[in-house]
């Protein structure tokens, strides 16, 4: 446990200095995510981007702003922290640990880019297709529309995260252990993180400060997407199984 907390103290302190510093920081001393998520975001849709000091990365044409808001740190972080309290505890030596958590560092860092790039193509496109053909609606705000598009992304992404950094974690493995888990623990490990980081932290905010304007219904936004996720994904795997077992009883 002693050669585990080597690694978590640092992570969490690394975590928190990075959330302090996102607080305040504006567009230019993001500028180590932001220019690489707007060069990301322009290949995936084609779209111009124009730096604007101390705002972001402009495009006058659609209106958009990849501002320290659209940075995806919080992703980062949700990322970063997975990844070190999932898998830290399998390696064996102190060695292996402290590489796993620079690599964490590094890993989290690439696909937030990946992912962001991808989220916020979708934030630019989906509200103008929508609007093209009437399906705008009196129940969903913009902002609510943000929000189910971000979380669907990130949540569905974060999935595939946890499962790929399980399979890069056997790279650090002195043994030939496998490092494979149930299926409840690929679908909880990822949404347990997600929700602490989204909404569990932020609610002691609000406890802290009594301000809960807006929070519940964000909430139940962010909770019903998440749990529509998990179920479309378990509905997924009973039938990729099934198909599975089919196969196996027709081969017979």
């Amino acid at each position: 446990m002693k050669k585990n907390l080597l690694i978590y103290i640092p992570a969490v302190l690394a975590a928190l200095a990075i959330k302090i510093f996102y607080r305040t920081a504006d567009s230019d001393q993001l500028s180590w995510i932001l220019a690489p998520t707007t060069w990301w975001v322009q290949i995936l849709s084609g779209i111009p981007f124009e730096k604007a000091p101390q705002v972001g990365y402009v495009s006058h044409e659609y209106r958009f702003i990849i501002a320290p808001s659209c940075s995806g740190v919080r992703f980062l972080l949700i990322a970063f922290v997975m990844m070190i309290f999932s898998f830290t505890h399998k390696m064996d030596s102190v060695r292996n640990k402290v590489c796993w958590l620079g690599f964490s560092a590094v890993f989290a860092y690439i696909a937030t880019i990946f992912v962001n790039g991808i989220r916020i193509t979708i934030s630019i496109y989906l509200p103008i297709i929508l609007s093209e053909h009437g399906y705008e609606s009196a129940w969903m705000t913009a902002e609510q529309l943000h929000t189910l598009i971000g979380t669907t992304v990130y949540f569905s992404l974060l999935f595939v995260i946890y499962n790929l950094a399980g399979r890069l974690c056997r790279c650090f493995l002195s043994s030939m252990e496998t490092t494979q888990k149930n299926v409840s623990s690929h679908l909880l490990t990822p949404a347990f993180w997600y929700e602490v980081m989204v909404l569990g932290i932020p609610a002691l905010g609000r406890w802290y400060r009594s301000d809960w304007a807006g929070f519940w219904q964000y909430a139940a936004l962010v909770v019903g997407v998440c749990i529509s996720i998990v179920l479309l994904v378990c509905v997924f795997r009973k039938v990729f199984q099934s198909s599975i077992l089919c196969k196996k009883s027709f081969s017979k």
